[in-house]
């Protein structure tokens, strides 16, 4: 069976986002690399704008209840006290 990616000369990548189908079915097609380019940092932007508004609006802070604790982001950059 041919794939869309047989006779490129290239490992082909992709670029993914909202809607996008899962990583395992470019990666079936003969995709090397799934990117998302900006979008996580879009996606961390959008949560500080929505907690920034909801901080300003109804004084509240429920949009950080998901944040990561200082022992776990510590961890994930390799700092330990």
């Amino acid at each position: 069976m041919k794939l869309p990616a047989d006779g490129i000369d290239a490992p082909p990548n992709v670029m993914a986002g909202p809607g996008a189908p899962p990583v395992a079915e470019p990666a079936a097609l003969g995709v090397a690399r799934v990117s998302v380019g900006s979008g996580m940092a879009q996606a961390a932007h959008a949560l500080v704008r929505r907690a920034t508004r909801e901080l300003l609006a109804a004084g509240t802070y429920e949009s950080l209840a998901d944040g990561l604790d200082y022992g776990e982001l510590n961890a994930l950059l390799g700092r330990t006290r």
